[in-house]
């Protein structure tokens, strides 16, 4: 009797619960999509009307390229005679994965959109062919195709490292020409302080003298002296002004009775003029026997020479500021370059790194001189722009690697220049061909612009590459797997 209702009891479960459509036999569809801010890469198994498939959801936010770590999925089936069924699923089976089960009544084809809505994220995917069978014989067989070379790279290690794939696409790209640039301080935006009189350098306090690329404000105090008694200093500076006014208003007397030349007069007044505003100038900064020298500008302090208690003379150089929001750069271009050159319409300057740099938009930058007299030793032609430099990204006084851009250019087809790698003497790219496979991509290079980089053949517009995170990937090309596969 016991055995009896054992197998009744089997039997039940057999019936209540529909068979797997998953086994070693039935194919399986890969579907890999993105959104503006998300990636889905879903494999799932063909489905027959009442077994069950599993749907294994990779769900990627593009943004910093993370797997999503909370939320729900949204299946949602149309299909023949307007029937619908709905999926959902809101626990992971580990971070980014989702792993919802469907088992479809009715055999024919259906529209399937898979919905994802969660913390600061949300996307909807469309799934195109999507067809339920009637049997697994009725399951159309895919013709063999040719065999090729695939890298795996499984969406676990896209996840674990810096990673960003993006599409290529035409964008005009203009001829550039590669130097060496100088950044120097606008005439318009430095200052030189120096000593007006002689004396020493007197530091008393945090505020009294300013340090070297520390920034000032127009009127703050960057240096305190203590003239002289005597010498070329404060009092001489007074003597010499009360002299100074004692013969102008002698000349005045002497004017009113036509017993002085107008030269004269005016050698007199000149003079006077003179020492009045250069002792008022000083006098104005001064208190109890201190000397205090402010800043004439905004900006920072880029050169001092000088140091506490250090004696000074009248005309020795202090320190110089400069506004770093606004700097010359001098590039040197070659001969060959500057012909093709013309009037630069924008430029690019290097950082460290292969592929780092930015980018000076043509309405940041103008043009001050082109051409002048060819170095024969160097074989450059300077060209000076000046640059709005309100990011700080130029350093006063750096050499730096600079791309001047000609105003012609041409469209074609362009990636980020982090795509493009150097393998074995090629330049190469990943072209992400599913959502854990790639490809490399033998590519041929055009002309370069900012962090953009031409290619003239090997890839089309649309293609998907790898713009972060190709070493990995390329180190993952040395294995030469065929196919790939993974169980969750």
């Amino acid at each position: 009797m016991n055995r009896i209702l054992h197998i009744t009891l089997a039997l039940l479960i057999l019936i209540a619960v529909p068979a797997l459509a998953e086994s070693e036999d039935t194919p399986t569809v890969a579907v890999t999509q993105w959104t503006e801010s998300m990636e889905l890469f879903m494999e799932y198994p063909v489905l027959v009307t009442d077994q069950q498939g599993r749907f294994i959801i990779h769900l990627t936010i593009l943004d910093g390229f993370q797997a999503i770590l909370d939320g729900s999925v949204l299946l949602s089936f149309r299909g023949p005679s307007g029937t619908s069924h709905q999926v959902s699923a809101d626990e992971l089976l580990r971070e980014g994965i989702f792993t919802p089960s469907v088992s479809l009544t009715k055999p024919g084809a259906y529209d399937f959109d898979l919905t994802y809505t969660g913390p600061g994220a949300s996307s909807t995917f469309h799934i195109s062919d999507f067809v339920v069978y009637d049997s697994a014989g009725a399951i159309p067989t895919e013709p063999d195709g040719e065999a090729v070379d695939e890298i795996v790279f499984l969406k676990e290690q896209q996840w674990k490292i810096p990673f960003a794939t993006s599409s290529a696409n035409v964008r005009e790209i203009k001829s550039a020409a590669w130097a060496i640039g100088e950044v120097m301080p606008s005439p318009t935006a430095y200052v030189e302080i120096v000593a007006p009189v002689d004396g020493v350098i007197q530091v008393g306090g945090a505020d009294d003298l300013a340090l070297p690329g520390s920034h000032v404000a127009r009127g703050d105090v960057v240096a305190r002296m203590i003239p002289p008694l005597q010498g070329n200093g404060w009092a001489e500076s007074q003597l010499a002004l009360a002299q100074a006014e004692r013969n102008f208003e002698r000349a005045n007397r002497l004017r009113e009775r036509d017993a002085i030349s107008v030269r004269e007069f005016e050698e007199a007044q000149n003079e006077y003029l003179a020492r009045k505003a250069g002792h008022q100038r000083l006098e104005g900064s001064g208190s109890d026997g201190i000397l205090s020298l402010t800043a004439p500008i905004n900006g920072q302090i880029i050169d001092w020479q000088v140091r506490p208690g250090q004696r000074l003379q009248a005309g020795d150089k202090l320190m110089a500021i400069a506004d770093p929001s606004i700097v010359w750069l001098k590039i040197n271009v070659y001969e060959n370059d500057f012909r093709s050159l013309g009037t630069p319409v924008g430029a690019y300057i290097h950082t460290s790194g292969e592929y780092s740099g930015w980018e000076i938009p043509e309405s940041e930058m103008r043009v001050l001189t082109t051409g002048g007299a060819l170095d024969p030793v160097t074989r450059t032609i300077p060209v000076l722009i000046e640059v709005t430099n309100t990011s700080g990204h130029l350093t006063i006084n750096e050499s730096t690697p600079v791309e001047l851009y000609a105003s012609e250019g041409v469209m074609a087809t362009a990636v980020p220049r982090s795509a493009v790698y150097e393998d074995e003497g090629l330049n190469v790219v990943f072209v992400q061909a599913g959502g854990e496979s790639f490809a490399k991509r033998v590519v041929k290079v055009g002309p370069r612009q900012g962090g953009w980089v031409s290619i003239l053949d090997g890839i089309l517009p649309g293609d998907r590459v790898v713009i972060r995170g190709g070493y990995h990937v390329k180190l993952a090309s040395t294995s030469k797997e065929i196919g790939h596969g993974h169980a969750h």
